[in-house]
């Protein structure tokens, strides 16, 4: 049962929640969707001219991630803050395996996408190959 405070929540903000079908996706892909056969896509898809309203936006981003903390709503972000593997670990999931070999395979010296903190970059392997 939703409450009236959730219910308020969802009226503010459901302009950005889309439902996806997760028959529709290619689970071969490393993107993480929730295990559900429904599941919703929220995008905060907006732009900051100044720095108090990229206060006022990452505030409201915190406060919608709290909302769906709070109701139990499973979420997985896009663009993550996660500073150790074990966040990225736990992001991913099931499909930590997948996207790991797939990193060996494909940047096996670990140069790409350093920035994420994925996975630590360790000069001497780009020496060695």
């Amino acid at each position: 049962m939703v409450s009236s405070v959730q219910y308020r929540w969802i009226e503010k903000f459901k302009r950005w929640f889309w439902a996806m079908v997760m028959c529709r996706w290619d689970q071969r892909s490393s993107v993480v969707t929730p295990e559900e056969d429904v599941f919703y896509l929220v995008a905060f898809l907006r732009s900051a001219l100044d720095t108090e309203t990229l206060e006022y936006l990452t505030n409201q981003n915190r406060q919608i991630l709290k909302f769906c903390h709070d109701i139990e709503i499973k979420v997985k972000q896009y663009l993550p803050h996660y500073t150790t593997q074990q966040e990225w670990m736990d992001h991913f999931g099931d499909k930590w395996t997948q996207f790991n070999a797939r990193k060996m395979q494909f940047d096996p010296r670990r140069i790409l996408a350093t920035g994420q903190q994925i996975f630590q970059f360790h000069p001497s392997l780009t020496l060695n190959m």
